[in-house]
């Protein structure tokens, strides 16, 4: 999974519950030739290349690599750039060139500050190496649209819903920065994990 987010370039911004920000510029590669071919950036493609980014981006912004100081409106192709889509050129609408620049194009994600559902994206394994992994990073990579740096979590144990995880006599790590991981070596008799759910508050 690749991460897109550069923090000391594009800095978050808060409105009221909302923080955002802007991702890296992405460039999926050069277009293809032909009459068929272009330049195709898409949210969906982005997504499937693997990196994080939100599939649903509150706004996006589009260059061509050869000009980066210009705007896509001046560059004279007949090009798709919305947050729906992402980018799309296609080289049979370019005119007399019929070719498409090369594209790139970076997106804005915000994120609400509220508790998130409950996940469950892991179920305990035997042996002594396995165990309950909600970690951040397993619930990100599972698809669900989470931050990655929660400023609150909670961790409970599927079968005792509202139970303290200090009541259920497991040792668990469960912590906004790693999530939650439940290792059967760590544990008792029996030596297996419970099952647990994580939510987060971003």
């Amino acid at each position: 999974m690749l991460s897109m987010w550069n923090h000391n370039t594009h800095p978050k911004h808060h409105n009221n519950n909302k923080s955002c920000v802007w991702s890296d510029w992405i460039n999926l590669g050069q277009p293809t030739s032909g009459s068929e071919g272009g330049d195709n950036e898409s949210i969906k493609n982005i997504v499937a290349a693997g990196y994080h980014i939100c599939s649903a981006p509150e706004a996006v912004e589009c260059r061509a690599k050869q000009y980066p100081g210009l705007q896509i409106s001046q560059l004279g192709q007949d090009v798709t750039c919305n947050p729906s889509v992402g980018l799309i050129c296609d080289n049979n609408k370019q005119g007399l060139q019929q070719k498409c620049f090369d594209y790139e194009i970076r997106v804005k994600c915000c994120q609400f500050c509220e508790w998130s559902p409950w996940y469950n994206v892991d179920y305990p394994q035997f042996g002594p190496g396995g165990g309950d992994n909600e970690s951040i990073k397993k619930i990100i990579e599972s698809g669900k649209d989470i931050c990655e740096k929660p400023v609150d979590v909670i961790c409970q144990a599927v079968r005792y819903p509202g139970v303290p995880l200090s009541e259920l006599g497991q040792d668990v790590e469960c912590n906004t920065k790693v999530g939650l991981i439940c290792l059967n070596k760590d544990q008792g008799i029996p030596p297996i994990c419970l099952d647990y759910e994580i939510k987060v508050k971003c």
